[in-house]
Parts: C-alpha cells; structure tokens; sequence
C-alpha cells in the first residue's frame, strides 16, 4: 500500500510539473536585413499566435523605417527636395526625434544623417580607392543633426542631397516595440529576442537561471570574453568594428564612421556593448560611445543625461562602468 500510494503521488508530482512548465516556441524571422530569433515562453496556445503578430510587426517596422524600400517614407524623403512632402507615422517622427536628442547629447557622435559618408566609403570599396580629401569634404557637408526640423509633426530638411538612416538605431526601437507587445499579451511569461547585435529580454527565465548573454572577442568568433547578465526589460546593443568593415587596398576600415572626421574612430575601441531599458537608446549610444572614446563616454555616464551602462573592448583590455560587470 505504502509502495502504491508512493507511486501515486510521484505521478501526481509529475503530471503537475508537466502542466506547470511553461511552452517554449521559437522563430527566425528575416527583418531590417538581419536574422531574428524570437523565443517565448508561455502558455501553448498563446506562444505561436504571439510568434506570428511579433512577425507582423516587424514586417510594418521594417515597412516604415527602411531607407532601400523606395516606397518607404525615409526613403521619399531622402529622395525629396525638403521632405515637406512626406507623411511619417507618428511613432517615426518621435523615433527620429529621440535620435535627434541623443545625437545632441553626444555631441553628434551619432548621427542619423551619415547616410552621404556610408555611400562614398562603399564607392571607395568598390573601386578599392580611398576617399579623397575631397569627397570626404562634399559628403561632410551634408552631415549634422542641424540640417534636419522636426517642427509640427513635420520633418525637412535644408538641401535636397541630404538623407537620413536609421540603421542605428531602428533595431533596439524594434526590439523596444516587440516588448511592449509581449508584455500585452495574455498567456506570454517570458522572452528572449536576438538581433544579432541587439538582445532584449522579458520577464524571467523559467528556470530561474539569470538571462546569461555572451560578449565575443573582437578577434575570435568562437571566444567569449565574457557574460553579462540581463534582467526583465533589458536591452542590450553592441557595436564593433570586426563585423562589417569596407576593404580598401587590402586593408579593413570599420562601418562605423566618426560624423566629424569621416573616417572610421581611431581611439583603439574595438568594440562597445550598452545595456538600458530603452533598446532605441541602448543601439544608438553603442555606436556614439564607439565613436567618442572611453574618456568622452565615461564624462557622458557621469553627467546622467542618458541611463546607462557600459563595456569598453579593446585588444587585450575590457573596462565596464561602476554598475556593470562582465561574468565568467
């Protein structure tokens, strides 16, 4: 009896953590040029309608903020004389507005009308010639927040080659619109959403284990320098110059391009990675702090105008701010 009323309980205890556990469904959606793995925990019956509006929502993202879809706003308007024209959806204008805020409070150091610079370093690529003195001058002049208004719900801009992207930054607002909808929907307990070079996670880990993300070595793809620990809301957006760079005279030059200068950062970064609770900002702030250096970064932390924290990757060296650190 002893033996049966054993049995019987264990299979209840099973049965009840059977039920308890929670679905888990992933998905890889291709959006904004980039491989996207959703992964949600949740009820069964909610995981896989939640997959597919994460989807929908991606594709209308991708719709509004692509500047190669001709028939996107950015795209007319970077094709416009002054952009008057154009009709943006509100939730763009106040991302671009946000862009234009931390493009102020960086000094410029992100930018989103680089767009000119990113197209003489891909011609230069092309025809494996360096940028003249010239053209980097031709394409400068068209750079800088203070050729755009946003006045009314309207955005211009004061020459007609001026253009924007919002590359920058459009996958952390996209990971901040993909949160906001799972915290919406019923029956979804948590969430684990890779972009490549934006993480963001929801809730807690159903394991109760913390949300363990790896930081790569700049100078090996299969080496961890360490891990970072994520907490529900939290965005997490690393910039480098290992991944995408444009190949001149058999020389590598990083994709990120100082707004200043025109030429790549030369301040021995290799690599930053910005947690926040704000992806939008997180994403912008890991190409500005690339851009700006440790020591202008650092001043940027201490002076509290954007909530943040940081990893500075050098060859050899990583240096985090005060409420940050980087696990084994």
């Amino acid at each position: 009896m002893i033996k049966r009323l054993c049995c019987l309980l264990l299979s209840f205890l099973v049965l009840t953590l059977t039920a308890c556990a929670p679905t888990v469904s992933e998905r890889v959606l291709w959006h904004m040029d980039t491989a996207i793995t959703v992964r949600l925990y949740g009820d069964a019956d909610a995981t896989e309608p939640a997959l597919s509006a994460a989807d929908d929502l991606l594709d209308t993202l991708d719709a509004q903020l692509s500047a190669t879809d001709e028939s996107s706003p950015i795209a007319r308007f970077n094709a416009s004389t002054d952009g008057r024209d154009v009709a943006f959806h509100k939730d763009t204008l106040a991302l671009i507005e946000q862009a234009l805020d931390i493009s102020r409070a960086t000094n410029g150091a992100f930018d989103i009308t680089t767009a000119p610079l990113s197209a003489l370093w891909q011609s230069s690529e092309d025809t494996d010639t360096l940028p003249t003195e010239q053209q980097l001058a031709a394409a400068l002049a068209l750079v800088g927040s203070e050729h755009l208004s946003l006045t009314d719900g309207t955005l211009t801009k004061d020459a007609p080659n001026v253009r924007i992207d919002l590359g920058g930054i459009g996958k952390g607002y996209a990971c901040d619109r993909l949160l906001d909808e799972l915290r919406a929907t019923e029956g979804i307990t948590a969430a684990l959403i890779s972009m490549g070079s934006n993480v963001a996670v929801l809730g807690e880990k159903p394991d109760g284990k913390p949300w363990r993300i790896a930081l790569r070595d700049p100078n090996d793809a299969t080496a961890a320098l360490g891990y970072l620990h994520l907490t529900e809301g939290q965005v997490l957006s690393v910039s480098g110059d290992y991944e995408r760079y444009f190949t001149i005279g058999g020389k590598h030059y990083s994709h990120i391009l100082d707004p200043e200068t025109g030429y790549p950062p030369t301040n021995g970064l290799r690599s930053v990675a910005v947690l926040c609770d704000s992806g939008a900002t997180a994403d912008a702030l890991s190409t500005a702090l690339l851009v700006m250096g440790e020591d202008a970064a650092r001043a940027l932390y201490e002076n509290g105008a954007l909530d943040f924290e940081a990893v500075f990757i050098y060859d050899g060296r990583v240096s985090c701010t005060p409420a940050i650190a980087l696990n084994p």
